[in-house]
């Protein structure tokens, strides 16, 4: 479909594929009713309401389990400062009381 008048193949294409479009839609319309173009419509935006849905249900699952992570991180880090906390306590209550004493040695000798 070599025209005379264009020599650029860039346009000539481009030209080629807006009338095939033309008429493929052109076609469309004959073929189908108002009735038919509305149920593709409703089916077309069924799907990308679908779509979209899956998408912020994946963002919101992303979201929480970042802030679970973040939860759980924090638990641990109160969890091992509690745990020093009562070695540090323990600690001290050796030093006062000897290395091999009890809670009821200490009990004992504060009667």
């Amino acid at each position: 479909m070599s025209n005379p008048y264009i020599n650029d193949v860039t346009t000539q294409k481009s030209l080629t594929f807006s009338a095939y479009v033309s008429s493929l839609m052109s076609t469309l319309g004959g073929a189908l009713t108002l009735n038919d173009i509305a149920i593709l419509l409703g089916i077309f935006f069924a799907l990308i309401t679908l779509l979209a849905n899956m998408f912020y249900q994946e963002l919101r699952r992303r979201r929480e389990q970042r802030q679970a992570d973040k939860d759980e991180q924090r638990a641990q880090e109160l969890h091992r400062a509690e745990m020093q906390l009562k070695a540090a306590q323990l600690k001290q209550v050796e030093q006062r009381n000897g290395p091999h004493s009890t809670p009821r040695d200490s009990a004992c000798t504060a009667e």
